[in-house]
C-alpha cells in the first residue's frame, strides 16, 4: 500500500528521505485501495466468528494457511533486491488476498459453510484480470498536460526528464533522445526556468543524466539552466531527490515531469503520494502497437508494486 505499508518499509530503505506519518493521507489512491481490501477482510473475519458454527474445519485451516501465506510473502518481499522478483511477489500477495476476500465472502454467504475452492480461484482470478485491465487502461489511455499547460502559458518551476538507456559511446537511446527533446522544447517555449536531469548509469559508461547534459550543451543550452542528479536507479530515487532537494528545500511551486506516455500516470502517482505539485507532458517516442502494449502491461504491475508496497 502506498501509506502505511509504504511508510514501514521505504523508512527502513530510506531512512532520511522517507515520509513522516503525519504526511500520510487516506485519500490517495493506494490507500484507498487498501484500506477497503483489508478492510471487509477483518469485517468478514469478524462477521464469520458469529456464524462460526456452520462453518468446516477444512475450510478455516484453508484461510488460515492463505492468511499465513500473505504474511510470508510481504515478509520475504523486504528482503528482495531485484524489482523483477518485487513485482513477481507483489502479483502473489495482491492474489492471495483477493482469495481470502472472495472465500471470507463465500463463507458468510454459504449455507454449508464449506469453501469452493475451484469455484474460488476463479473468481480470484476474474476479479484480478478485471482490476488489472482497467488499470492497463488508464495507463494505455492517459492523456498529459501539455495543452493545458500551452493554452493556460502555465510557467513551472522545472522540468524534470526521467532517465533512460545510454547505448555505445555514451549517446542517448532513442526513448533518452525523445525526453531530452522534449525537455528542452518545454525551456524553449519558457514553460519550465530549469531542467532537472535524472538518471545514474553501469560501471563504465556515462551516467543518463550527464548524457542528457551534453545533449542540451549542444542545443545551446547553459549550465546554469541544467541541474543533474546521476546516482538513482529507480524513479521512486529521482522523485524523492526532486522532492528533498529541490521542491520542498527551494520552495518550488510546480514541476512539469517529462517521459513516455506510458510511464506517466506511475510518475504522476509518485509525486502527487509525495506532494509534488505537478503536470505531465508526453515525448514523442514513435511505438509500434506491441511495443506499447507490453510497456503499458509493465507498468500495470509497476503501479501495483507502488500502490501496494511503495516501491516504482
Amino acid at each position: 500500500m502506498e501509506g502505511l505499508t509504504a511508510f514501514i518499509l521505504t523508512n527502513l530503505r530510506y531512512t532520511n528521505q522517507s515520509l513522516t506519518l503525519g504526511e500520510f493521507d487516506i485519500l490517495k489512491t493506494g490507500n484507498i485501495i487498501t484500506i477497503l481490501l483489508f478492510g471487509i477482510i477483518f469485517l468478514l473475519i469478524f462477521l464469520n466468528i458469529f456464524n462460526s458454527s456452520k462453518l468446516s474445519l477444512l475450510s478455516l485451516v484453508i484461510i488460515l494457511i492463505c492468511s499465513v501465506g500473505g504474511l510470508l510473502t510481504l515478509i520475504f518481499f523486504n528482503l528482495l533486491q531485484f524489482k523483477d522478483e518485487k513485482v513477481f511477489y507483489v502479483i502473489i500477495f495482491s492474489v492471495i488476498n483477493l482469495f481470502i476476500l472472495t472465500g471470507l465472502l463465500q463463507l458468510y454467504l454459504s449455507k454449508s459453510g464449506r469453501l469452493q475452492i475451484i469455484r474460488n480461484l476463479f473468481l480470484t482470478v476474474f476479479i484480478f484480470l478485471l482490476s488489472a485491465s482497467a488499470l492497463f487502461l488508464s495507463v494505455y489511455f492517459y492523456q498529459d498536460d501539455y495543452n493545458l499547460i500551452s493554452e493556460k502559458k502555465i510557467d513551472s518551476d522545472a522540468g524534470i526528464i526521467f532517465g533512460a538507456a545510454v547505448w555505445g559511446g555514451n549517446r542517448p537511446s532513442p526513448v533518452l533522445r525523445e525526453r531530452i527533446n522534449k525537455g528542452y522544447e518545454m525551456w524553449q517555449k519558457q514553460f519550465v526556468k530549469k531542467l532537472v536531469l535524472t538518471g545514474g548509469g553501469s560501471p563504465n559508461e556515462m551516467t543518463e543524466a550527464d548524457v542528457a547534459k551534453n545533449e542540451l550543451i549542444k542545443y545551446g543550452m547553459k549550465e546554469n539552466s541544467l541541474i543533474i542528479e546521476n546516482s538513482s536507479n529507480s524513479t521512486i530515487e529521482q522523485i524523492f531527490f526532486l522532492r528533498d532537494k529541490l521542491y520542498r528545500r527551494q520552495k518550488w511551486n510546480s514541476v512539469v515531469l517529462i517521459s513516455d506516455n506510458f510511464h506517466l500516470l506511475r510518475v504522476k502517482e509518485i509525486a502527487d503520494f509525495n506532494g509534488i505539485k505537478n503536470y505531465t507532458v508526453s515525448t514523442d517516442t514513435p511505438l509500434s502497437a506491441e511495443g506499447k502494449l507490453v510497456y503499458c502491461i509493465k507498468e500495470v504491475f509497476a503501479i501495483l508494486s507502488f500502490w501496494m508496497f511503495g516501491i516504482g
